[in-house]
């Protein structure tokens, strides 16, 4: 980038301090000061920084702080636990130059290192040349070992989610350290020469920008080879602006190994599946070595690996999966808990299951990986009505009037809560605890896993009568419904044919 560009914005507002100081000196009227001033406003508030969101760095004590700005300036953080600890560090910029006619070009980055677990920091972002600074911003650092750990976890959310502002409140509750989303972010990030990405993260600055906001790229996310995910966003395991190859990240929090993968590499049959899958491995391996420590492993993958037949004709419904086929093993025999998807908007949970079986009835140290499917925040965008109830599916639900949201609470070693929740009323949609006190391989992948089945009748008591509860309030249309309604029509016309086709009856009623 050029510094004669760089120094433009400078130039400009020197400019206008020397006018404004020669007004003064050479006693012109008022309104030439006041002229002076306004520019200067004016030229202030269009260079401010806006769309502040923070994420976790690469370094196991660090925060990342991006921003954009509609001029080209350098900029800094001052930031501290204190203002006798104040600290600055120079951000880096990069400049959009895709889908950027209505954006603010001119992105930011700067990672605050040496950050105590617990710990609560203020911050605010200073530009070097014009001395614009934003308000002060505080967050607390979640790196806290010695407590459960919670999180927010969204999906397929953009600028029309009705509840979208009630997304900020909740955030803003104090429950959560850090704020997952699972792809599909905005609708589109580039959409409109990139106002809609802006006034996207606009919105949801009030909470990002006091909250690390961990993302997932999905397949609304993949215009030019991922240009704006990769400029706009800074996640672990990557350099900024992200490259292709990097779009995959993991980190630990507390007791969680959290794993963030691509799936659209998956569809697009380029060389960065087969080294996401080596990169995968290798994480998954060196995870299990610390599951004493960090016992939960969780993998967020926006498409997901299974799913039931709806209106969205979908891949994961399908017998033979591109997800299936090269995850499903991997996941099974590292012991993954919990894999957690978006893509389709309703709301899925499994039992415990593997190869399309369920291995269990209950979340008592399940025998293989839990999926779950928490797109229901995208209904404004297109509604996915289930159609059918695979006896793996423990609960599903797809009511349009309920945009859907999940807290994840990390108890300790062994136990987990997940939740979900309406997120315009917080009425409580689906609970269940995970309890695994054996953390670890599933065991060899393969037909013989299937040995490990837990069986429906006899030997556990803790097995429910019939696992699936399907939910829809806007359109109650069972699978069973139909069947059953024929079925009672077909009797009640049986037994009065027989009852009329008697000789007495028939005379009595004079037939």
């Amino acid at each position: 980038m050029k510094k004669t560009n760089i120094k433009l914005s400078s130039l400009c507002f020197f400019i206008m301090m020397f006018i404004l100081q020669c007004s003064k000196v050479n006693g012109h009227n008022h309104n030439s000061i006041n002229s002076a001033k306004r520019l200067m406003t004016e030229y202030s508030q269009s260079n401010s920084p806006e769309q502040i969101h923070l994420s976790l760095g690469s370094q196991s004590h660090s925060i990342v702080v991006m921003w954009s700005t509609k001029l080209e300036e350098e900029c800094f953080i001052e930031y501290g636990n204190g203002p006798e600890n104040l600290k600055s560090v120079t951000a880096t910029m990069a400049q959009l130059t895709v889908d950027n006619e209505q954006a603010a070009q001119y992105l930011h980055r700067a990672e605050l290192l040496d950050l105590k677990p617990g710990e609560q920091y203020s911050y605010r972002i200073i530009n070097k040349g014009s001395n614009v600074k934003s308000g002060i911003f505080k967050f607390r650092f979640p790196h806290n070992e010695n407590k459960s750990h919670s999180f927010l976890v969204v999906a397929d959310m953009g600028t029309l989610t009705k509840s979208l502002q009630f997304m900020v409140h909740e955030a803003l509750n104090g429950l959560y350290e850090v704020v997952f989303h699972v792809g599909d972010i905005a609708y589109n990030l580039n959409t409109e020469g990139g106002s809609i990405g802006d006034h996207f993260m606009r919105r949801v600055s009030k909470f990002t920008s006091s909250i690390p906001y961990m993302t997932t790229p999905g397949d609304h996310e993949r215009a030019h080879s991922f240009y704006h995910y990769r400029y706009r966003f800074s996640m672990p395991n990557a350099p900024w602006p992200m490259s292709e190859d990097s779009l995959w990240y993991s980190l630990n929090i507390g007791y969680t190994h959290f794993i963030s993968i691509n799936t659209e590499y998956f569809y697009l049959q380029s060389a960065y599946k087969q080294l996401q899958i080596d990169w995968l491995k290798k994480d998954l391996t060196e995870a299990n070595k610390l599951r004493d420590s960090v016992p939960w492993i969780i993998v967020m993958a926006h498409k997901p690996l299974y799913c039931t037949k709806s209106e969205m004709e979908q891949e994961c419904q399908e017998e033979n999966s591109y997800l299936r086929d090269s995850l499903e093993d991997l996941f099974f025999e590292h012991g993954v808990d919990l894999i957690i998807s978006g893509h389709k908007h309703c709301y899925e949970r499994s039992w415990p299951m593997y190869m399309s079986r369920a291995f269990q009835l209950n979340y008592i140290n399940p025998l293989a990986p839990i999926y779950i499917v928490i797109g229901a925040m995208g209904y404004e965008y297109m509604a996915d009505k289930q159609k059918s109830s695979p006896f793996w599916l423990a609960f599903a639900m797809s009511d349009t009037e309920k945009e859907l949201f999940a807290r994840l609470n990390v108890v300790n070693k062994t136990h987990l809560v997940w939740s979900v929740h309406a997120s315009m009323t917080n009425e409580d949609v689906d609970d269940v605890q995970v309890i695994q006190t054996k953390h670890g391989s599933f065991g060899e992948p393969g037909a013989k896993a299937l040995e490990k089945m837990k069986p429906r009748t006899g030997g556990s008591r803790n097995l429910p009568p019939e696992p699936f509860h399907f939910v829809d309030a806007t359109n109650i249309d069972y699978q069973y419904r139909p069947f059953i309604l024929s079925a009672t029509v077909f009797t009640i016309s049986f037994v009065l044919f027989l009852f009329l086709r008697h000789s007495k009856v028939r005379k009595v009623l004079r037939l």
